[in-house]
């Protein structure tokens, strides 16, 4: 189970970064996030919360991270993207690809920051 834990987070990181870039690149070109950037934000909050569960099954197996900053990244990291689009209320222009693609880009920092707090 810490083996199936540790790819996901692999899968998070990687996945966070491109899709952050995307969302950079789509501001860049001034276009609002379409329906496939749409779809990978759902994507990747289907993978933070898959990685919290298989997390929360190894707490309750006794295997609990070296720090408990660890929890502190973990729901950060679920709660970024739905907070992004609670603040812009579901709109889609041109700044929701800039706060995604910042907020991809900081859940990646925060995935390759828990990967070091969870050993």
């Amino acid at each position: 189970m810490l083996e199936i834990h540790d790819t996901i987070s692999n899968m998070i990181s990687l996945y966070a970064l491109l899709v952050g870039l995307w969302g950079l690149f789509n501001f860049i070109r001034r276009q609002p996030p379409d329906a496939n950037y749409n779809g990978a934000l759902a994507i990747a909050v289907g993978l933070f919360v898959l990685e919290g569960s298989v997390g929360m099954v190894l707490v309750l197996t006794g295997l609990a991270p070296a720090r408990w900053l660890h929890f502190l990244y973990g729901i950060t990291i679920v709660l970024t993207i739905p907070a992004i689009f609670a603040f812009t209320r579901g709109s889609n222009s041109t700044r929701e690809s800039l706060l995604y693609g910042v907020g991809m880009l900081f859940i990646w920092g925060l995935a390759e920051r828990a990967q070091f707090t969870g050993r």
